[in-house]
């Protein structure tokens, strides 16, 4: 699987209003995409473990 990507690097310069905006949306948008993926890896492996134990996949 594929590893994620980190924070954004706010550097060290001073940012405006506007840049830490774009920057911030950028880090949400790498959270939430790793998240997802970890997520559907979970659920893969608990359903596929529910299917080799006979238990019910739950959707």
């Amino acid at each position: 699987m594929e590893r994620c990507v980190g924070p954004v690097d706010l550097g060290s310069d001073a940012l405006t209003q506007a840049r830490l905006e774009q920057l911030w949306m950028k880090d949400r948008e790498r959270l939430l995409s790793c998240a997802r993926r970890h997520l559907a890896l979970r659920d893969f492996y608990a359903d596929r473990d529910a299917g080799l134990t006979g238990k019910a996949v739950r959707k």
